[in-house]
């Protein structure tokens, strides 16, 4: 980085024009105020004055140039296509600036002894008068301010002394009030008055820390993702940047996944049929031990298929659609989607969350009435399996009954699953699938 000192050695003389004040007040708010503590028109200018020195990371980040010019300058001759663009990523780690180029499949293209200077004009922070004229004026919307906004207050203090912060408009009604009752305007009282501002934030602390879980705990992204997508969410975060307590979840995923999804987005969107690779895990060596790997399945290993939904059930991504009959593909096992010239039209019944709520674990199948007898102590993980679809009950001896109009085939894994707790009453073949799987089970352990 060239500091403003250099660059003026260069003859680049320091400037300050409107919107690049208006930048660096918001650059100010965003990093030293919060709504306990606001900040005076001072003391954003004694702020201010501290720009002139030499660039921070976020100055460089901020100048950084285009995703095409950047990749033009680290990996020359690599050229992006129109419809698959490399990835150009920038996160921070204290004061170090980290830039990541990949591939849309999650590659990342690493080059040795690459470096990239930057140089950032030299910056005269504007006058105190102008400060509080663009401050009163408010900031254009052609600023991009998400997901903050400004805020002013003022100081007020109450019956027993106590110093508070109001909003500033509140204090002006207050103080009118005040005038009116004395008879008079005390204009040199509101003209002296304080403003002080801070930034508001989209989020509260509690709402940043579930969405950096949510970032944390899904299993489907990487670990360098992971940390991509918090730097990227700590921007939201109010008041002082921390980083989030970890969570120590199991990470499984790859950036291939991310381009399936997408390519199956757009088969849905068009209504396209696509081909799809199919996997399976078999146990391969890896670094002299057996390892579970995903290879495509030796059977029905390649699907022609019509996708009608994408949805999330059981902890795992699901595609919905047909090949045959109606099938439900796990999205971390899809290898490959090829979309096909071929289009179709999904069955003018077919609604998505129905469908999700009648095919427990994702099994599909044809709805059949089925009535299960439970132990009252069962409703919560009845709820978490079925949700809001099973109709209930009370019996005599602490028990209950569900009945619902479902797939049967998650019915059964559930029944054996609490086999000790749960009874299915009807219809009779479910019964006698169940007892069967649970007489070879006994005959198995016996032998």
């Amino acid at each position: 980085m060239k500091s403003s000192e250099a660059a003026r050695k260069e003859g680049k003389k320091p400037y300050s024009n409107t919107f690049r004040s208006l930048e660096a007040i918001w650059e100010v708010l965003r990093r030293h105020a919060s709504p306990k503590h606001p900040l005076t028109v001072r003391e954003i200018c004694d702020y201010l004055k501290r720009l002139e020195e030499d660039p921070s990371s976020y100055t460089i980040e901020r100048l950084f140039p285009e995703e095409r010019e950047l990749m033009g300058r680290l990996f020359p001759g690599v050229v992006a296509e129109e419809e698959r663009l490399t990835a150009v990523n920038a996160y921070s780690e204290g004061e170090t600036l980290h830039i990541v180029v990949e591939t849309p499949e999650g590659q990342v293209l690493a080059g040795e002894g690459l470096a990239l200077e930057a140089a950032a004009p030299p910056f005269k922070a504007p006058s105190y008068s102008t400060v509080d004229k663009l401050l009163k004026l408010g900031f254009p919307v052609d600023v991009k301010t998400f997901p903050y906004r400004l805020r002013c207050v003022a100081e007020e203090r109450t019956k027993d002394g106590r110093v508070r912060l109001i909003p500033y408009e509140d204090w002006e009604e207050r103080q009118a009030a005040r005038e009116r009752e004395k008879g008079g305007r005390d204009l040199e009282e509101r003209n002296n008055r304080a403003r002080r501002y801070y930034l508001a934030n989209a989020l509260t602390d509690g709402e940043w820390r579930i969405f950096s879980d949510l970032v944390q705990v899904y299993p489907f992204i990487t670990e360098r993702q992971t940390r991509k997508f918090l730097t990227a969410l700590n921007h939201l975060h109010p008041g002082k940047q921390s980083r989030p307590p970890a969570r120590y979840a199991f990470k499984r995923g790859s950036g291939a996944m991310f381009l399936v999804i997408a390519q199956l987005d757009q088969a849905i969107r068009e209504k396209r049929r696509v081909r799809v690779s199919y996997g399976e895990y078999r146990l391969e060596q890896k670094d002299q031990r057996w390892t579970p790997v995903l290879v495509q399945r030796k059977h029905n290993g390649l699907l022609d298929f019509e996708p009608y939904a994408l949805m999330w059930s059981n902890g795992n991504y699901y595609l919905v659609g047909k090949n045959r009959d109606m099938m439900n593909l796990r999205v971390d096992r899809i290898l490959n989607v090829e979309l096909t010239g071929e289009t179709f039209a999904p069955p003018p019944d077919f609604e998505p969350e129905e469908y999700r709520d009648r095919s427990p674990v994702m099994y599909p199948g044809k709805r059949t009435l089925v009535r299960l007898l439970c132990r009252d102590s069962m409703l919560g993980v009845l709820t978490d399996f079925f949700g809001s679809v099973p109709q209930y009950s009370p019996r005599p001896g602490g028990m209950v009954e569900a009945s619902m109009s479902i797939a049967p085939a998650g019915v059964k894994l559930f029944a054996l699953q609490y086999a000790g707790s749960v009874e299915v009453l009807e219809p009779e073949s479910l019964r006698r699938e169940i007892a069967k799987t649970l007489e070879d089970a006994l005959k198995t352990y016996r032998s």
